[in-house]
């Protein structure tokens, strides 16, 4: 084989490895993956001459039964518009993005710390240690959830239609 076409593969198959999972989310119920519960729902919604104008809330509900880890990992950098806190996005089908409003948003986890003794040098020359807080990455509790706000304009006459491209991370454990 080639070295193009095998550094081709490669890319193709380290693309795929990285895809997230495309899901529908029907008006008012909801949909659960890996534990999590995504959901939307519209509180305002007005009619104007050529377009439909909503506010929705998206949602995400940890209902795994234990604690979700996501560690900071810079290789998720280009997913998720270069947001590693993302856990999923939501993506108005039929929004015309007009007016400047959105055609989806991110759902992201909250960021969690960790103790970590920094060694340094003081005025002798001596290494001392500073307790410093570094972020590990991002957590997202059980029985916990994560919310946004986006307003959409869609063709008169149509509801929202929402897809969520959910974010697939790694197992921890090896092999």
């Amino acid at each position: 084989m080639k070295k193009p076409v095998l550094v081709g593969l490669l890319a193709v198959c380290s693309y795929l490895s990285n895809a997230q999972n495309v899901i529908d989310v029907p008006e008012n119920k909801s949909v659960t993956e890996n534990g999590i519960e995504y959901s939307y729902t519209i509180s305002n919604e007005r009619d104007e001459e050529s377009y439909s104008r909503y506010e929705v809330t998206i949602m995400a509900q940890n209902k795994s039964g234990c604690q979700l880890i996501y560690l900071k990992n810079d290789n998720l950098l280009n997913l998720f518009d270069s947001d590693p806190s993302a856990i999923a996005r939501f993506e108005c089908l039929n929004a015309t993005g007009k007016r400047l409003t959105s055609k989806g948003a991110n759902l992201k986890a909250r960021p969690f710390y960790v103790p970590y003794n920094q060694p340094e040098k003081n005025a002798e020359g001596k290494t001392v240690y500073r307790n410093v807080r570094v972020q590990g990455g991002f957590l997202l509790k059980n029985g916990g959830s994560v919310s946004n706000d986006l307003i959409v304009i869609v063709p008169k006459g149509e509801r929202p239609r929402f897809k969520i491209r959910i974010q697939n991370f790694t197992e921890l454990t090896a092999e």
